[in-house]
């Protein structure tokens, strides 16, 4: 869960340094197994197998894609064990130091404990079956290191386990407790989880592979330009879905917007919501003014305009997205308690009209996100449509 509500004198008490340090690794490895590899199947491969493509830049960007994604199914391996275990290091009332709990025997013996009474499934054994789907999400990664392994079905097979994965805790331990208001906080977090993993994955991914530059052809500005209007459709996407589930979480442990700078847990959030609107501003200097730039110059011809914006500057503005993303991850980490704990609030009770409100803002921004995407196409059409300055200067002639 991005959020833990913990029972404790404290109600939002920051983490030990052990347990900031692993939750990190392990969101990293999560939004790699999530976004990297759905982003290679949605958005690198198609623009990838267009007859347009240099073979030669193909055959690079394919063997960097899989090389980068199988290290991200080591690093994603270690990262699960580390977290599991710092699962068992924390169960109530039986704490252990962590580096007790790294022992295989300590994870079993959380694993195994039995449930409470009425619980069908214990959460020892309800997270032992979600991280070992999410390991075998990680081996198939790691398999990318062979070639003959390198296909399409194995990339996908390895995003639908890590979701399924994700899923895991969907199911209630013991269905007697369970409410609406369960099941609707567990499905729109998963909601956040997937689509923040495909926005900041897909960032990285075509970050690292940009670095490889020096080794593709001229002609690689094009197929560049295209990855980045394929990504900023998806980018779109996961970006509403965020807004939208975000807003139901805020709801869900803010009781006030007061308390968001009278609360730790408020502080905490106001930060990781500065980070992910300045994200978002990026976003927006990317899609209306690098695109439309990157559209002139095909439009003109210069290809080695286009390689530049696609490759040199166009990367450097998507990095330092990358960089407010792993920002982002760190702050999730000191998300332990709620404002509404630390004000006393009372637990928030979803009823129609919440319900109504929702289904209104969900609408409205998915109207402007429409409409965003429109004033940025129109805007790319009209760059293209314009006359370049070479061709002014002849038809004066």
């Amino acid at each position: 869960m991005l959020v833990h509500v913990l029972a404790a004198t404290d109600p939002n008490p920051p983490p030990a340094l052990w347990r900031a340090l692993t939750e990190v690794a392990f969101f990293i490895g999560l939004f790699g197994t999530l976004g990297v590899t759905l982003v290679y199947g949605a958005v690198i491969r198609p623009v990838l197998n267009r007859p347009s493509v240099d073979p030669g830049d193909r055959t690079v960007l394919t063997r960097a894609a899989n090389t980068f994604m199988a290290c991200i199914g080591v690093f994603a391996l270690f990262a699960f064990y580390l977290q599991i275990a710092g699962k068992a290091a924390r169960v109530k009332g039986k704490e252990i130091p962590f580096s007790h709990a790294l022992a295989p025997s300590a994870i079993w013996h959380y694993v195994s404990a039995p449930g409470k009474k009425g619980e069908w499934i214990s959460s020892g054994a309800e997270a032992l079956v979600q991280y070992s789907l999410w390991a075998v999400a990680a081996i198939l990664l790691i398999l990318l290191f062979l070639p003959r392994a390198r296909t399409a079905l194995l990339v996908w097979s390895s995003f639908i386990v890590a979701v399924i994965g994700v899923q895991v805790l969907s199911v209630p331990t013991d269905f007697g407790k369970y409410s609406f208001d369960g099941f609707l906080d567990d499905n729109l977090t998963h909601v956040h989880i997937i689509s923040n993993a495909t926005w900041t994955g897909g960032i990285v991914t075509l970050v690292v592979l940009a670095a490889r530059s020096r080794q593709l052809t001229s002609s690689a500005g094009l197929t560049w330009a295209q990855l980045w209007t394929r990504f900023s459709k998806v980018a779109l996407t996961t970006v509403g879905c965020t807004l939208i589930t975000g807003s139901w979480l805020a709801w869900r442990f803010v009781g006030s917007p007061r308390e968001l700078f009278t609360t730790e847990f408020g502080h905490v959030l106001l930060i990781k919501i500065s980070l992910v609107v300045t994200m978002i501003a990026i976003g927006g200097v990317n899609e209306f003014l690098m695109m439309p730039r990157i559209a002139r110059a095909r439009t003109a011809g210069d290809d080695r305009s286009v390689f530049r914006l696609a490759l040199k500057v166009f990367p450097r503005l998507v990095a330092v997205e990358g960089l407010l993303a792993v920002g982002v991850l760190v702050a999730i980490t000191f998300l332990t308690g709620s404002s509404r704990d630390e004000g006393g609030d009372p637990t928030p009770v979803v009823n129609g009209g919440v319900l109504a409100i929702g289904a209104v803002m969900a609408v409205l921004l998915a109207a402007s996100l429409i409409a965003t995407a429109k004033v940025s196409d129109r805007l790319a059409r009209a760059s293209s449509a314009a006359p370049s300055p070479a061709v002014k200067a002849s038809s004066v002639a």
